[in-house]
C-alpha cells in the first residue's frame, strides 16, 4: 500500500505535552459529542472517484461537545482492510482545523476510506469518513509476447511470472513478485494447467474481442469494473483463453490482459518440462 506523507499535520495541530489524565464526569452515553467534518477535493476528483496518485486536499475540522477536545486519530483503509494510522495525537482547545495536501492512496480499482475520529475531553467521540474509488490515468499499454511459465515440478525452469516488471521467475523468487505461479502440486504425475500466485493476484476469463480492443488503461479498468466480482485466486487455462489479471503489487496500475498461446503438455509421467506460452498487455515498472 502506498504511504501518505502528512508532515503538515505536525505544523497544523496543537499537540499537547501530555494527554488528559481523566475525562469530565457524567455518563458517557449522555455526554455531548464533538462535531466532526472531513472532506477531500482535488484536480481529478469526479463524484467519489480520483485518479491514482493525484494531488488531493484533505480538510478536517472538529468542535468539542464540552470545553475541550482530547485527541484526534486519522486513519485510512484500503479495500476494507486493516486501518492504517496516519496521525494520532493528543490535542487541546475547543476546536481543531487542518487542511493537508497529499497524494491519493491506492492502486487502480482500490476502494479507499479516509477516517477522522475525534475524542472529547468529556469521554465522548465522533467520526467522519470519506470514500474514494481509485481510477487510472489514461495511458497506452506495454506489450509482452511469447512469455513462458513452466510446470512447477520442472527442474531449474521459470515457474512464475512478474507482470509488473515483465519477466519470468524461478521457484526461489519472492512470493510478492509472483503475479502468476504454476499451481501444479509437488509430486503430481501430470501438469495441472492451472495458475495461482504468490501474492493474492486474481484472475477472470474474458473474451477474445477484449484482447483485440485492449489498448489503454481505461479499457482495462472498465473490464475490471465489469468483472471484478467474478475474479478468483486460481485459473485453469486452455489455448486461446483471454484472462484479466489484477496484481496486488504496489504500483499505480496493476491490471493486465493475458492471452494464452501454445501449451506444451508432455504426456510422459515424470517429465515435468511442460509449459505455457502467453502474451500480455499492461504497464511495466522497472525493478
Amino acid at each position: 500500500m502506498k504511504r501518505m506523507k502528512f508532515n503538515a499535520w505536525m505544523l497544523i495541530l496543537p499537540v499537547a505535552a501530555m494527554a488528559f489524565l481523566s475525562s469530565c464526569g457524567g455518563d458517557e452515553d449522555e455526554a455531548p459529542k464533538p462535531t466532526v467534518t472531513l472532506s477531500i477535493t482535488g484536480d481529478k476528483i469526479t463524484g467519489n472517484e480520483v485518479e491514482v496518485s493525484s494531488n488531493i486536499s484533505i480538510s478536517a475540522s472538529a468542535t468539542a461537545g464540552s470545553e475541550n477536545l482530547k485527541s484526534v486519530l486519522f486513519t485510512v483503509k484500503i479495500n476494507g482492510g486493516a486501518a492504517i494510522t496516519v496521525f494520532d495525537s493528543a490535542i487541546t482547545g475547543k476546536t481543531f482545523t487542518a487542511i493537508v495536501p497529499a497524494k491519493a492512496v491506492g492502486s487502480t480499482g482500490d476502494e479507499v476510506q479516509y477516517i477522522l475520529t475525534v475524542n472529547d475531553a468529556n469521554g465522548s467521540s465522533a467520526q467522519a469518513t470519506v470514500n474514494l474509488s481509485i481510477i487510472p490515468k489514461l495511458n497506452g499499454l506495454d506489450n509482452g509476447a511469447n512469455q513462458i511459465v513452466y510446470n512447477s515440478n520442472s527442474q531449474g525452469q521459470d515457474i512464475a511470472y512478474d507482470l509488473i516488471a515483465g519477466f519470468a521467475l524461478q521457484k526461489t523468487s519472492k512470493p510478492i513478485d509472483q503475479d502468476i505461479k504454476d499451481a501444479t502440486v509437488t509430486g503430481a504425475a501430470q501438469w495441472s494447467k492451472t495458475w495461482t500466485s504468490g501474492n493474492g493476484t486474481k484472475f477472470v476469463k474474458i473474451t477474445a474481442n477484449d484482447w483485440n480492443n485492449a489498448s489503454s488503461t481505461t479499457y482495462l479498468f472498465n473490464l475490471y469494473k465489469a468483472n471484478k466480482d467474478k475474479m478468483t485466486a486460481q485459473y485453469t487455462f486452455a489455448e486461446g483463453d483471454v484472462i484479466l489479471v489484477k496484481s496486488t503489487q504496489e504500483v499505480d496500475f496493476n491490471l493486465y490482459i493475458v492471452k494464452i498461446g501454445k501449451l506444451t503438455d508432455l504426456p510422459a509421467v515424470g517429465n515435468n518440462n511442460d509449459f505455457v506460452q502467453f502474451d500480455y498487455k499492461g504497464i511495466n515498472y522497472p525493478k
